[in-house]
């Protein structure tokens, strides 16, 4: 299927560039390529109106194609092309395009992805289009030029120089000011679907959250698929140029989708990008590790006797209101709908391992040894102790009219009481019948019995949500709750 739109850059190379090259081919001096006899590469920022050819060394940054196009000045014959961004250094960045025949144009697609280091040799070089609908499908370039590149006298080869890791670098260097991080929540699974003039593509959704907010959906296409396969939930932090914002009507939100436009920078090396990164970190550990292990240690009441009904913007008036060196626990009933609730995800999201005899959480850079001093498990001479027990750990968000409340814990006995089975059970569920469980209750109104804890240490404060009781109402108990706290 060939695409109907249009670019100025369609006609590349005459017949009278091609006599141009081979005579400077055999001139054995200097060369219009824009480099010496010895083809030594120059900067993105080097080139000039007086250079018609270049060789150049870069990172990948986008990737779109192989398509093809339909010739509006000649006989409508197709061409096909794969374009792409090139970056050598932080401030320059160049968009290439290559020219071929199907076969050509589809292996020369598949040689090189997103993120690989290339040389390119014997480009065109051309003045940006003044046509402004050229830029809806392009990235963003501060340079004043574009490539092309022909079949016949054109390469992209993958490179590997002294300076490889110069040029890899730059991967986690922003194109834009800093500023708009997100990081990896999760990456759902990529599926090929066929769109409705019939092309084969793949897609993916990836959730990504800040400090503001648990669950954006990010929607990816094509080459990005692979890319973002690489991504690691809640380690992975991401700037994203020039995605387009649009409203999901199927989950009647905000969600983004990357494009043709759309660059990815990776951990990006600045210093709001390692911010975040120990913001997601300190959240993935809340609810576990020290605060977990004092719940285990602390009775609490009879889920019968917490009456007092909070709103979400209560709870969270109540975390405001007490103070960083105080120590608090207090108890309280939400009516909310579950907005996440991401069981059949990545299943370090879902489960963790703890200790078969002091339940304390087991991590894998301490070998899965319990480091509590007063349990036997953490003698790793000991051969009359059970292994690691695998127990619930879902991370989960409410909502109600007052706002959303993230990082919501469910663990232990509680998660085994909605899921009704134990998580070594659930672990061999398949997808379909997880997910069948998530729909039990997400988007669902419950009733949530939860536990706020706000402990102070010497290095940070920490508030944990724990939810101890998670089911659904009865209208009537909504109806005659009292002791509301809004």
């Amino acid at each position: 299927m060939a695409w109907s739109g249009r670019f100025d850059d369609f006609s590349t190379y005459s017949t009278t560039d091609d006599n141009r090259k081979q005579r400077n081919r055999s001139s054995g001096g200097s060369n219009s390529f824009g480099t010496t006899a010895s083809g030594v590469p120059v900067k993105i920022n080097e080139i000039t109106p007086d250079i018609p050819y270049v060789n150049l060394i870069g990172s990948i940054l986008t990737k779109d194609g192989p398509k093809s196009i339909i010739s509006k000045k000649g006989s409508g014959s197709e061409r096909f092309l794969v374009s792409f961004a090139l970056r050598d250094s932080p401030d320059a960045l160049i968009n290439c395009t290559c020219w071929g025949n199907e076969g050509f144009i589809t292996n020369l697609a598949q040689s090189f992805n997103i993120g690989d280091i290339v040389e390119v040799r014997n480009a065109q070089v051309q003045s940006k289009s003044v046509n402004p609908n050229d830029d809806r499908y392009k990235p963003w370039t501060p340079s004043g030029f574009q490539l092309n590149l022909s079949e016949n006298h054109s390469s992209v080869e993958l490179y590997s120089g002294w300076d490889l890791s110069t040029y890899n670098r730059l991967k986690h260097v922003p194109t834009r000011p800093n500023n708009d991080y997100y990081t990896l929540e999760d990456v759902w699974p990529a599926r090929d679907i066929t769109t409705k003039t019939g092309k084969q593509t793949r897609k993916c959704d990836v959730v990504l959250c800040d400090e503001t907010c648990s669950n954006f959906i990010l929607t990816l296409w094509d080459n990005y698929v692979e890319f973002a396969l690489n991504w690691v939930p809640r380690q992975t932090i991401i700037f994203a140029a020039d995605v387009k914002i649009l409203h999901n009507s199927y989950k009647d939100c905000m969600s983004a989708t990357a494009d043709s436009k759309t660059v990815f920078t990776v951990d990006p090396d600045t210093p709001e990008g390692h911010i975040l990164y120990q913001f997601v970190k300190s959240q993935a550990d809340m609810g576990s590790s020290f605060l977990a292990d004092t719940d285990r240690s602390e009775q609490d009441p009879e889920l019968s006797s917490i009456r007092d009904v909070y709103s979400v913007e209560k709870v969270k008036q109540w975390k405001a209101a007490v103070s960083d060196q105080e120590q608090s626990v207090h108890y309280c009933v939400m009516y909310v709908y579950v907005t996440t609730f991401n069981i059949d995800a990545d299943s370090n999201t879902v489960f963790k391992n703890v200790c078969s005899n002091c339940k304390r959480e087991l991590k894998a850079d301490t070998g899965f040894i319990c480091t509590n001093d007063q349990c036997p498990g953490s003698d790793p001479m000991a051969t009359d102790l059970s292994g690691p027990t695998v127990e619930f750990n879902i991370w989960l968000s409410v909502s109600d009219h007052t706002g959303t409340l993230d990082y919501c814990n469910l663990q232990g006995a509680p998660a085994e009481e909605v899921l009704g089975c134990k998580a070594t059970e659930f672990q061999s569920f398949d997808i379909p019948r997880k997910t069948s469980s998530k729909w039990l209750y997400l988007l669902e109104r419950c009733k949530v019995v939860l536990k706020m804890k706000k402990i102070s240490t010497d290095f940070s404060t920490k508030t944990s949500f724990r939810i101890l009781s998670l089911s659904k109402p009865q209208a009537t108990e909504i109806m005659n709750a009292t002791n509301f706290k809004y």
